[in-house]
């Protein structure tokens, strides 16, 4: 009867173990299910914001004018005078461009002056000039001045004791949070460098950067009722700086509030893909695994890991197959491999992540050999064999995740035509968003995007960073789109790990070391930021580019009311004053004298008390 008993104990423990698993099972199941419920309300909410986007009225933005003044026979000015245009679209200010070499500036009708060109003159005489910042305008130097005649009269009401000749200054040191969260930065390198007057500066300015050798950069002097601001140097042209633009402008005026995207969005590119076959010496030499079991027991668990652990989610690119077959038929392919995209595609659903396309393989979608070459890659004979691969793409898929639907794109090598653009939206009418690249491109290859809607609907939302490792370029690029626009996009692949010159020939226990640090830094500097996979930060994006706000600033008060309201909305407030009564906002502080306002209705205030 004793043995009888503890066979009963037994037998019943393990009923309740099966129980408890088929309980978790169910939760994890329910939680995977409702993860494809919201992607696919994510078409829905597409459509809503598309049809709203149609039908909208051009509302134009209010409050302070910034009157731009631009040479359109000068390339330098021309590119400033962009730069400045974009970055006033996406903070919400409206803006007049005034053509120098045809227009007299009518000082009345702005309230801040942005000068594109080296030359004084083109603002107007030197007495206007004093007596429009005396009697409480704003002029914005973008560029080093001339040393001419109006500048030998005027420097001293610049804050500046005394000048010298033209000199080279590389790098920077910034002395204050002009980029938000970044006082005390000190790069040394050359892709930071500016043509610059040797200037002294009077105690009263206030200097906010400086070259790495010392030479003053960018300063403010407050005169009478306005202000002067200075950018001593010529790197404003280059969009890759548009954020430190942003933030001198935003320490401009007093209590200056603007408009952000807010978004932290991280991407893994040619993820999931077919896994090389092998070992690789590093990885083994440190784990004695092959490739595909380092993936899967050590990269991935670690990469889930420190999204936990930083508040990121992961947008994952797909690649069928690494073949290079650019002609029909598609659907056969070796390495094909659906295992490794069920197993790592549900996890990284589960984890809050999304997945999106790459594409059929490697090879960017365009006809030019030229471009393709550069590559090493084939180029391909028509539109419609494009079309023909990405729906092989879109089977593949769905024969693995028959619930899913995926709505984002990432182009290979960041390199997409303008056919091939044509040849996905053919055959994939779900494509929502396309993120590729954001700076500048000296090749002229890339798909360089400006974060927008395009004509026919898709959004434009480009990455910024990149890779394991954090180097200088890549943390000022980031600082400066931060503060520009309030977003965070960084991409990496799993393949950098077994490449050399993409690990730095190190082994992953250094290159996850590094990562982390990577990461726990930016968590660090911007804890406030909303972690969102692609498609969700797009539409969130779209909506906010197409809300616009009018703004009321008075002298204790600044007042936002936006045209339409579809949720919490993002802004950046410098503001030197303490914060009184908040009216459908909240308010966090993040910065010295930097405030992140979440707007909760579409009309909100923020008073202001005492300094």
């Amino acid at each position: 009867m004793k043995v009888k008993g503890n066979f009963s104990k037994e037998i019943y423990i393990i009923i309740l173990f099966v129980l408890l698993f088929g309980i978790l099972l169910e939760f994890s199941r329910s939680q995977f299910i409702l993860k494809f419920q919201q992607n696919q309300s994510l078409i829905e909410k597409r459509d809503e914001i598309l049809a709203d986007i149609s039908k909208e009225n051009i509302v134009e933005p209010s409050g302070s004018n910034y009157c731009i003044l631009y040479n359109p026979t000068d390339e330098y000015s021309e590119k400033l005078k962009g730069n400045a245009i974009k970055t006033l679209e996406y903070m919400k200010k409206k803006s007049t461009e005034v053509k120098v070499n045809e227009t007299k500036v009518d000082f009345k009708s702005c309230d801040v002056i942005l000068l594109t060109t080296d030359q004084l003159k083109d603002i107007g005489n030197t007495e206007e000039i004093e007596q429009y910042v005396f009697q409480g305008g704003y002029i914005f130097f973008m560029s080093v001045l001339d040393i001419d005649t109006d500048y030998q009269i005027l420097y001293r009401k610049f804050g500046i004791t005394s000048f010298d000749k033209s000199v080279d200054a590389k790098g920077i040191h910034l002395t204050s949070d002009v980029l938000i969260g970044e006082k005390d930065l000190f790069i040394d390198d050359d892709f930071i460098h500016n043509s610059s007057i040797s200037v002294g500066l009077d105690d009263g300015t206030e200097l906010l950067a400086e070259s790495a050798n010392g030479i003053p950069l960018l300063w403010k002097n407050e005169y009478g009722k306005g202000a002067f601001m200075n950018f001593n140097g010529t790197m404003l042209q280059e969009k890759i700086n548009r954020g430190f633009f942003a933030g001198a402008l935003s320490l401009l005026e007093p209590n200056f509030i603007y408009s952000i995207f807010n978004l932290k969005v991280f991407f893994i590119d040619d993820f999931p893909s077919p896994i090389a076959k092998g070992t690789n010496p590093i990885i083994y030499k440190e784990y004695k695994r092959d490739i595909s079991a380092f993936y899967q027991e050590v990269w991935w668990p670690n990469m889930l890991k420190t999204s936990k652990k930083y508040d990121m989610k992961y947008t994952g690119a797909i690649i069928e197959s690494y073949n290079d077959r650019v002609e029909p038929p598609f659907n056969y392919t070796e390495d094909k491999d659906s295992h490794y995209l069920i197993s790592y595609g549900r996890e990284l659903i589960k984890s809050g992540g999304e997945l999106g396309f790459h594409g059929y393989n490697h090879q960017s979608l365009v006809l030019d050999k030229e471009v393709s070459s550069q590559f090493g890659y084939k180029e391909w004979r028509k539109e419609e064999d494009m079309s023909e691969s990405i729906d092989e793409l879109l089977t593949y898929t769905k024969s693995a995740f028959p619930g899913y639907t995926v709505t984002s794109y990432v182009p290979p090598s960041n390199v997409l035509s303008k056919e091939g653009r044509e040849a996905m939206k053919k055959v994939w009418p779900d494509l929502t968003v396309i993120s590729s690249l954001y700076g500048e491109d000296e090749s002229g290859v890339a798909y360089v995007q400006e974060f927008d809607v395009a004509e026919d609907g898709i959004i434009e939302m480009p990455r910024i960073t990149s890779g394991y490792f954090e180097r200088e370029y890549d943390r000022w690029a980031e600082a400066n789109t931060m503060t520009g626009v309030g977003v965070f996009s960084h991409f990496v692949h799993p393949d950098d790990v077994i490449s050399s010159d993409r690990s730095n020939n190190m082994g992953w226990e250094k290159i996850y070391k590094s990562f982390n640090d990577y990461m726990s830094r930016v968590q660090k500097t911007y804890p406030w930021l909303r972690a969102l996979p692609a498609t969700e930060a797009a539409l969130d994006m779209a909506t906010n580019i197409h809300t616009q706000v009018s703004w009321k600033n008075g002298e204790n008060s600044v007042e936002g009311n936006m045209d339409k309201y579809n949720g919490e909305t993002s802004y950046i407030l410098r503001s030197k004053r303490k914060l009184g009564r908040l009216e459908n906002c909240t308010v966090k502080k993040i910065g010295d004298n930097v405030y992140l306002v979440t707007a909760n209705a579409s009309k909100f205030k923020i008073e202001f008390g005492g300094n």
